[in-house]
């Protein structure tokens, strides 16, 4: 998939952006990291659990990826709407040198040392309802590199058109169509 195609499609803010951006989360999706991790994820969510609970704790697990994806789309769109408030029409010249850089980070030919402080955490299994959504926050973000460009450039797009609406939907449309391809892969694995 062309990267300069996804923007462009994405650009238009029309129908055809938002089963765009569904068909990308559900093509990005496929890959060797994600289809490793989706197995390994739900079965920490849903095992040892009867078959109802294990559903219930699953969608908990989906729904906190769509829910982070939709507020990813409401942060980007309203930071567009304030931008474009403060720097004008032209705020394209500070976002285009910010995905630059971006894109120049993702390859690793630039390297951005962030001085993180370590956090002691102990795991403890998500058999609660709250922890199963908390877990799918980190897991829609953190676990798809290949869905990262796309998320990067849509991310990019919604705050350029800077639409509360427009990105809340395209965000929406991209977590839906990754939440299928995890629903696909479970079922089988499950025959």
């Amino acid at each position: 998939m062309d990267i300069e195609v996804l923007r462009s499609t994405l650009e238009q803010a029309n129908l055809a952006a938002l089963g765009f951006g569904f068909l990308t989360g559900f093509v990005f999706s496929f890959n060797p990291v994600a289809l490793a991790a989706i197995p390994v994820s739900l079965a920490y969510v849903t095992k040892a659990q009867e078959t109802r609970k294990a559903v219930v704790l699953g969608g908990l697990f989906i729904l906190g990826m769509i829910v982070t994806h939709v507020l990813l789309g409401l942060i980007a769109s309203l930071g567009g709407q304030w931008v474009q408030k403060l720097l004008g029409r032209e705020w394209g010249l500070v976002l285009g040198p910010l995905l630059i850089l971006l894109g120049l980070l993702w390859p690793g030919w630039l390297k951005l040392r962030l001085p993180i402080p370590a956090i002691p955490i102990k795991s403890r299994p998500a058999l609660s309802l709250w922890g199963a959504f908390v877990l799918g926050i980190p897991f829609s973000v953190a676990v798809c590199p290949f869905c990262t460009p796309a998320l990067v450039i849509m991310l990019g797009v919604v705050a350029g058109v800077g639409s509360l609406l427009f990105g809340v939907t395209l965000l929406l449309a991209f977590a839906l169509g990754r939440a299928v391809s995890i629903l696909l892969v479970v079922c089988v694995i499950n025959k």
